[in-house]
């Protein structure tokens, strides 16, 4: 008898209709659509934004963009993550995520070099762990990031994330191993540390 997938986020019919917005003080947060593939396209095709990911391809093409654009917009109601666009100033400048990793949730994100150290990772990542612990009920959160990008494990630390261990986690866009520095947030510990005051740099993770 097969095992039936475990479908642990409960359905979000406006993230689906496309009107779901997370708003913040500088950055909005929604779901991804295919007129962002040139904005997702830009951001990407940087071998320094890139290599910070664990599933991205290296070179990143438009077509790349496309092809994830299309199944975020076909994802339907149980799906298994909830990717945003991060956007500010009228463009997308980077995308944050939850997504089901089988035992854990992860949170996860990317920002544009061009965007780097404007704290904007930090706003988004907060506004998408809000998101993960009130509307898809979670009781915590995982992240990681590789021990060459500490900028990102700051932007976690903000949030209240703590160090857990050390894995090796495949980086597609290196094609290898790479030492990978996994955090938890338990849903309690954000709620003490939510009114922490944002910025730093921000590198992707």
């Amino acid at each position: 008898m097969s095992a039936v997938p475990r479908q642990i986020f409960p359905p979000q019919p406006a993230y689906d209709a496309g009107t779901l917005a997370l708003e913040g003080a500088r950055v909005t947060l929604r779901r991804p659509t295919i007129s962002d593939a040139p904005d997702v396209f830009a951001g990407m095709n940087d071998f320094d934004v890139v290599k910070n990911l664990s599933r991205a391809p290296w070179p990143y093409t438009l077509h790349d963009a496309v092809t994830w654009l299309e199944g975020v917009e076909n994802g339907g109601p149980h799906r298994g993550a909830y990717p945003f666009a991060i956007v500010t100033g009228g463009r997308q400048v980077g995308t944050v995520g939850i997504s089901d990793h089988g035992e854990t949730v992860e949170l996860g994100y990317w920002i544009g070099r061009a965007f780097w150290g404007r704290g904007f990772a930090t706003e988004a990542a907060r506004l998408a762990v809000g998101f993960a612990f009130a509307h898809l009920k979670l009781e915590e959160l995982e992240a990681g990031h590789f021990v060459d990008n500490a900028a990102s494990g700051r932007v976690l630390a903000k949030l209240g994330f703590i160090y857990t261990r050390t894995v090796a986690r495949f980086s597609k866009a290196r094609d290898c191993d790479v030492d990978c520095r996994m955090m938890i947030l338990p849903r309690e510990r954000f709620a003490a540390v939510q009114n922490d005051s944002e910025g730093g740099t921000d590198h992707g993770g």
